[in-house]
């Protein structure tokens, strides 16, 4: 099938009320939402991000690419109490940099729209509720984010639950960019690669593999089948870091709730 690629903005997503459901089902690769947040905006969360990371330090983890911001789901195994925890105080610092209406009811909006009126929630289970997002901060000359797709992780520990309520095989991804760098940063697709993997990742030879380049500007939402498209973020260039916050989304098993959560 050929492949799509949709681009509007805010105030078009009614001609795609059913686009989640679309990207799950393969008929279309994602879609990109222009200005879903002011540039002004993205500038305060920038700045909030900026200023503020000493009172979160706890929830700053080094990665290989930067650093990361959030609750993580693997890292906690079967035993999930940590980060429930950790996703509770991940929601007050949004509250803190996103001014009202805030980054979930934001992107919760979004998603409602796309939804076919199915209900839209975060994701759930016995009382607790799990992180809506994490935030990226993806360095300078530091290889960017490495190739991978969604489906790799999910029978990974601490997806247990999530088993449970949303269908993670070819579940969708999304991010949002708060500030883009000087150069770099694109999400690539690889379109030339196949479902699975014969050859170890590094020695793939990607640069003469087919692919499509997208370079989100701040305040641009993105949702695409990260669960099934092979996909990286290019290197980053420059001196500024990007900035950006994302999750993803999934149908329940009785399909008739999207959910989200990171």
């Amino acid at each position: 099938m050929e492949q799509k690629w949709i681009t509007t903005d805010i105030n078009s997503l009614g001609n795609y009320s059913d686009g989640i459901n679309q990207i799950y089902q393969g008929n279309i690769d994602g879609i990109h939402i222009k200005q879903v947040f002011s540039l002004t905006e993205m500038e305060v969360v920038k700045e909030n991000l900026t200023q503020k990371q000493a009172s979160f330090k706890h929830l700053l983890s080094t990665q290989k690419y930067g650093k990361l911001l959030g609750a993580i789901l693997p890292a906690s195994g079967n035993d999930r109490s940590e980060y429930f925890q950790d996703a509770v105080l991940l929601r007050k610092v949004l509250k803190e940099v996103f001014e009202p209406p805030g980054y979930e009811a934001t992107i919760k909006s979004v998603f409602t729209k796309l939804s076919n009126n199915r209900k839209v929630a975060p994701a759930h289970q016995n009382g607790n509720i799990y992180s809506p997002a994490l935030v990226r901060f993806t360095y300078p000359n530091q290889g960017g984010i490495s190739l991978h797709k969604g489906n790799e992780f999910i029978d990974m520990e601490g997806f247990e639950g999530l088993h449970k309520i949303v269908k993670l095989k070819d579940c969708l991804s999304y991010f949002l960019v708060i500030d883009p760098p000087e150069a770099g940063g694109e999400l690539i697709l690889y379109d030339g690669l196949p479902a699975e993997l014969t050859t170890p990742k590094k020695e793939l030879d990607l640069e003469n593999c087919q692919q499509r380049r997208y370079h989100p500007q701040a305040g641009d939402l993105t949702i695409f089948h990260g669960a099934c498209i092979w996909h990286a973020i290019s290197e980053v260039k420059g001196n500024k870091i990007r900035y950006s916050i994302g999750g993803f989304v999934g149908l329940s098993h009785e399909d008739d709730t999207i959910y989200y959560w990171a």
